[in-house]
């Protein structure tokens, strides 16, 4: 292992991976052909690859296209990193991996990117150890670098008052308004996350004898029904009004043609959505690009509809299910301190 340090951000990738930006990773062969062009090609006569090792662990790990790309960003800047060392990547060792995440620290990167790099190397090497490419001492090695401390759960919710005026700032006059309302209105109602609301399609608008749903594929391929309660005239009034009604296959939520008179047939982008939460919350006057700390994003309107669920005295297993958490633990993880917690805890003693 060399022992110079060399910071991240005075390197640049090594000439063979300057070209090695991601692109079409939603399929495994996509995945298999760009980790191609990053990893040795074989280890051995009746081994595979260490390609090969890799795609069903990260196709089935990471089903988000988006996922992948950032795994892939990740893998491949560490790779470069330790070419600049003359380090093959079979031949890291766990001093490797520290002396990386020293130079990530010493680089300015934020600790919960820190973290996320080492989980792409931990999780690589874990399965090339499975695999037998690797001695699984050295795995056990690379696997106990420890990430840095990172404060959970720090994307910024918004208070009630600040997420009515978010909710309400879409001009309803105009088709993009009315869009953008429904869309709001649908995040604040059920809690989804980006990709399931942006990958909805019309047909899975549903109505049942009382109450109107929205379908939705959620993290992990799971599917789940949301009651939609008083989102429904509002998204009903942009579906008409696109007249997109009949079209049951088509995208829910669309972006506007480049003429802007119109909507095109494909779903909305997560880029999309984000622009829209910080075009409003400009609009409402809510501090949206927070110093010290995340800004106000989408994931913001996912947290403020758990919270206030749970600040508004719903059981926490019923907001688990809303949420669609898995570990209830995770659930808690949102609850937002308030300054008068403790004076409110206070008047709950029964000491006198």
């Amino acid at each position: 292992m060399s022992t110079d340090l060399i910071p991240i951000a005075s390197t640049s990738l090594p000439a063979v991976h300057e070209h090695l930006v991601p692109g079409d990773l939603s399929t495994a062969q996509g995945v298999h052909d760009y980790l191609g062009q990053l990893l040795p090609a074989t280890r051995g006569e009746g081994k595979g690859t260490l390609v090969g090792a890799l795609v069903p662990w990260v196709c089935d790990r990471l089903p988000s296209e988006n996922s992948r790309k950032a795994y892939a960003r990740d893998l491949r800047d560490f790779v470069a990193h330790m070419q600049l060392h003359g380090i093959d990547p079979t031949a890291v060792t766990g001093d490797d991996v520290r002396m990386y995440k020293e130079a990530l620290r010493q680089s300015g990167q934020a600790s919960a990117s820190i973290a996320r790099k080492l989980s792409v190397i931990r999780g690589t090497y874990e399965q090339w150890g499975k695999k037998g490419f690797l001695d699984w001492h050295t795995v056990q090695d690379i696997q106990a670098a420890e990430s840095p401390r990172v404060e959970k759960n720090s994307t910024p919710g918004l208070t009630e008052k600040e997420a009515s005026k978010l909710l309400h700032a879409p001009d309803r006059s105009t088709l993009i308004g009315k869009r953008d309302h429904a869309l709001l209105f649908v995040f604040f109602r059920t809690a989804c996350r980006v990709s399931a609301i942006t990958g909805a399609s019309v047909g899975h608008v549903e109505r049942s004898d009382t109450d109107w749903y929205l379908r939705v594929t959620e993290k992990g391929n799971k599917r789940a029904r949301k009651i939609l309660l008083e989102a429904v005239p509002a998204l009903l009034d942009y579906i008409e009004t696109a007249g997109i009604r009949e079209d049951k296959d088509g995208p829910l939520f669309r972006p506007l043609t480049k003429d802007h008179k119109g909507l095109e047939r494909r779903h909305l982008d997560r880029r999309d959505v984000w622009a829209i939460v910080k075009k409003y919350g400009h609009q409402a006057g809510i501090d949206v690009d927070r110093i010290d700390s995340r800004g106000v994003g989408v994931h913001s309107l996912r947290k403020t509809t758990i919270t206030n669920a749970l600040h508004n005295s719903a059981p926490i297993h019923q907001v688990q299910e809303l949420a669609g958490h898995a570990d209830i633990r995770t659930t808690q993880g949102y609850i937002m301190k308030r300054e008068t917690d403790a004076d409110d805890a206070a008047r709950r003693i029964q000491i006198r």
